[in-house]
């Protein structure tokens, strides 16, 4: 089924979906990469990105793509979050389970507006993250999020396959756009840190909490220091990209661990301390 879409509306639409990056963690079936390929096409994605795929772009893969074969050969493959995820300002993950991570969960529709909101106000790449199959996003693949996204289901069978899934998310940012028709949203351009910087800054803090006594609780062995330091760490992650600042308010906080650093050395404090 062919659908139209005024033209008034596709200049900012393909603009701003040409910055959204659909991320795949660990797919196991060449079909279904395939078969997200199809799905981005469809709603105007372009930009698929790979993480430690366990399925290969094959034929089956080319063949369930269809006419989206470009997308699957223009895939970047990474070996890891992080490098997927480097240039990205907004990070928002897929999950169908509540998870204890204190992150903000958005049902898809006002997810995709709140993305539209972030690409018309200037931001930089905007990244979707998918995880396996069978297993979804681990844990650790939904801290490197800020944000999560539901997709609101029949309770009784809420199971979508992985191109469904995308499918959806791809359909409903297609939608903010037509919603919102030609007028701009007003909205301050605002310069959001990219991952990378943010990672940066994490493990500086994390390197210099080493130096100190936080991760510790009493006379714990260094197996429980270890477990307590992995626990803190991820949950000190998770507060910085709720949070979600901006490269200024990064540079302060790097400022202050730099100013923490020269107090400690002119304290007369033991280097190893210092931050």
């Amino acid at each position: 089924m062919k659908v139209n879409v005024p033209e008034s509306v596709l200049e900012p639409l393909q603009e701003g979906l040409a910055r959204v990056q659909v991320v795949l963690c660990g797919t196991t079936h060449s079909g279904n990469l395939g078969a997200v390929a199809r799905a981005m096409k469809n709603m105007g994605l372009s930009r698929l990105v790979l993480v430690a795929p366990k399925a290969d772009i094959d034929d089956q893969a080319l063949a369930t793509a269809k006419h989206a074969e470009d997308i699957l050969r223009a895939a970047q493959i990474v070996p890891d979050l992080d490098a997927a995820l480097a240039d990205s300002v907004a990070v928002w993950a897929t999950s169908a389970r509540v998870r204890d991570l204190h992150l903000p969960v958005t049902d898809v529709r006002t997810a995709a507006r709140s993305v539209r909101q972030d690409l018309s106000s200037g931001a930089g790449q905007v990244s979707i993250l998918f995880g396996a199959e069978r297993t979804g996003l681990t844990n650790q693949e939904l801290v490197s999020a800020q944000r999560l996204i539901e997709i609101p289901a029949n309770p009784a069978y809420p199971v979508l396959n992985l191109g469904q899934a995308v499918q959806i998310v791809a359909h409903e940012l297609r939608m903010a756009y037509r919603e919102a028709g030609a007028e701009p949203i007003l909205a301050d351009a605002c310069d959001w840190a990219t991952m990378a910087e943010l990672t940066a800054f994490e493990h500086r803090l994390a390197t210099a909490l080493d130096h100190t006594t936080f991760f510790v609780r009493g006379d714990d062995a260094p197996e429980a220091v270890a477990q307590n330091r992995r626990r803190l760490l991820s949950r000190i992650q998770v507060f910085f990209h709720r949070a979600r600042p901006t490269r200024n308010e990064l540079a302060i906080l790097q400022g202050m661990l730099s100013a923490l650093a020269t107090t400690d050395q002119s304290s007369g404090k033991n280097s190893r301390h210092a931050i």
